[in-house]
């Protein structure tokens, strides 16, 4: 019977700035340890190789929910209120049921129908771009477009822009290994201000309905079941978070990969968007637990 090597205990600090800019030097460390190494800073072992990461991601045994959750803190809770209903966080029967109910609503028509849209959106910041002075990309191009888009996708004005960005920024914090105290509670006040929005805007989307995906998250519908009134405001607040943030962060990076490699892309970009995302994707941690 094959003897299994002991796993390697590895240490490096996730807030550390050189880690934060490279942390692929880690990583080339952390696979020539083995497939699980355990991450001393985090508490945590961590998969290394795709085969291992596979295998955790295939297997039921493994998932989002936490055994033995601690406790909320009570400044926290109005956050985690809305954490408990994110896709992000849920398994079966309860992510199925609410990936169904979204997907009704979130079809490929829709999809679609944003294409024209985003290239002339595109287009249009590009031209905004200072003729032969120096600018920030990320604050030019990059934070505007998913914003926007997303705005425009829920039926929201593009006047609430500036907010909506102003809340997934606060909230995504909560996610960051160097958060504080701060944060949190900017997070937490984030987290109420948009959902008093969101309430807000819902009411008048049941009673003046439109052709926008909020419009058509309350009307989904399965086999008599509807999305809550929480669980709507939730996927609302998930698709802005999760969809602005690693949009932003894959075409800072992209661009950034391409300007030091010299990739371009051909008549058909998605080779090099996946391998980008290969390469430097915007996130590059997610638990699971057993």
């Amino acid at each position: 019977m094959a003897c299994l090597a002991p796993m390697q205990t590895l240490r490096q600090s996730p807030t550390d700035p050189g880690f934060v800019q490279d942390p692929y030097p880690f990583y080339a460390r952390a696979r020539a340890a083995g497939p699980l190494v355990w991450w001393e800073d985090y508490g945590l072992p961590m998969a290394t190789t795709h085969a291992a990461v596979n295998a955790l991601l295939r297997d039921r045994r493994f998932g989002r929910e936490p055994v033995d959750p601690p406790p909320v803190p009570e400044h926290l809770k109005p956050f985690y209120a809305v954490e408990a209903h994110s896709m992000l966080e849920l398994e079966p029967p309860r992510h199925t049921r609410l990936r169904s109910l979204v997907l009704r609503a979130f079809t490929s028509r829709r999809i679609q129908a944003l294409a024209p849209e985003i290239a002339a959106l595109a287009r249009d910041l590009v031209g905004r771009f200072p003729d032969g002075a120096p600018f920030d990309l990320l604050d030019a191009f990059c934070r505007p477009i998913p914003v926007i888009v997303i705005a425009r996708l829920l039926g929201v004005p593009e006047t609430m822009a500036p907010d909506l960005l102003r809340w997934s920024n606060a909230m995504v914090q909560m996610y960051q290994a160097r958060r504080s105290r701060d944060d949190e509670v900017a997070a937490v006040a984030a987290t109420e201000e948009f959902v008093a929005f969101l309430t807000d805007y819902v009411a008048r989307r049941r009673s003046d309905p439109r052709d926008d995906l909020i419009t058509a998250l309350i009307a989904a519908e399965q086999d008599g079941n509807r999305l809550t009134a929480d669980e709507l405001i939730t996927t609302c607040i998930l698709l802005l978070n999760a969809g602005h943030e690693a949009t932003v962060h894959t075409l800072g990076n992209g661009v950034a990969r391409c300007l030091d490699t010299g990739a371009r892309p051909g008549p058909d970009p998605a080779p090099l968007v996946e391998e980008i995302l290969r390469h430097d994707p915007p996130l590059h941690l997610f638990t699971r637990h057993a």
